[in-house]
């Protein structure tokens, strides 16, 4: 399990709750799923809150793009350096966990809602210097964004040379991105992009292609392709990773 880079004393936790877990829930020991996040295994997922379906982590409380993203970032050596520099936006509680108690990583977790993070951040204007991080992590959040391609450029403003930005969108095989700027209130976006705060559909190629112009090399990793189907289907990944550099 990738648990090398979790700071001990969150490993220690998360084995703990782990181990009282399945004194609890003792149906829980002949294990199917695996997550790679904290390492515990269960015979089955816990179900996501209004989503319908079984994909929580019962410890880390990780879905499956967190450990998708997890196992691409675990395997980036340059990642956990000391000193390494991380802007990372609508932190997730396992991410800025594992990255906020790590002495090696400077910080700054970042969002819309002052209450969510350390630092409010809008995406399309951030409020540091060029080239001041070494990684980027921006998941799940440029779906929300009206002006999608100035928050690509801000990131790509920030991001150092040789630096590493881990992007994840809601993204379909499809010929082009579905927006309207006419769907413009929460029914008609639930209506017509599944989520009421969404202002897209993207398309993967589309979206790399927006990437690209912004100023990125990108990397589109499928889990599938990049794991293959035995470990997607134990650890339950899911959403692709794009790398961009």
């Amino acid at each position: 399990m990738a648990t090398a880079n979790l700071p001990l004393h969150i490993a220690s936790q998360y084995l703990l709750g782990y181990r009282r877990f399945l004194l609890k829930n003792p149906d829980q020991v002949e294990a199917i799923g695996h997550c790679p996040c904290c390492a515990s295994s269960f015979r089955e997922w816990r179900p996501v809150f209004g989503r319908g379906r079984k994909a929580e982590c019962h410890i880390c409380h990780s879905f499956e793009r967190h450990r998708h993203l997890w196992l691409t970032i675990d395997a980036d050596s340059g990642f956990f350096q000391p000193g390494t520099s991380l802007l990372h936006f609508a932190p997730e509680p396992f991410f800025k966990k594992a990255f906020g108690e790590n002495p090696n990583i400077k910080y700054y977790d970042c969002d819309l809602a002052k209450e969510r993070a350390t630092y409010q951040v809008d995406i399309t204007s951030i409020p540091f210097e060029d080239e001041h991080f070494d990684r980027i992590i921006c998941s799940h959040v440029l779906e929300h964004v009206p002006d999608d391609r100035k928050g690509m450029r801000e990131l790509r403003r920030v991001l150092k040379k040789g630096g590493i930005a881990y992007v994840m969108v809601p993204s379909q095989a499809r010929p082009d991105t579905y927006e309207d700027p006419t769907i413009n209130t929460p029914e008609l976006r639930l209506k017509h992009y599944g989520q009421a705060t969404h202002v897209r559909i993207y398309s993967r190629d589309n979206f790399v292609e927006r990437l690209q112009e912004s100023g990125f090399e990108v990397e589109m990793q499928l889990p599938k392709a990049k794991y293959g189907e035995d470990i997607c289907r134990d650890f339950l990944l899911g959403d692709n990773v794009y790398i961009c550099r």
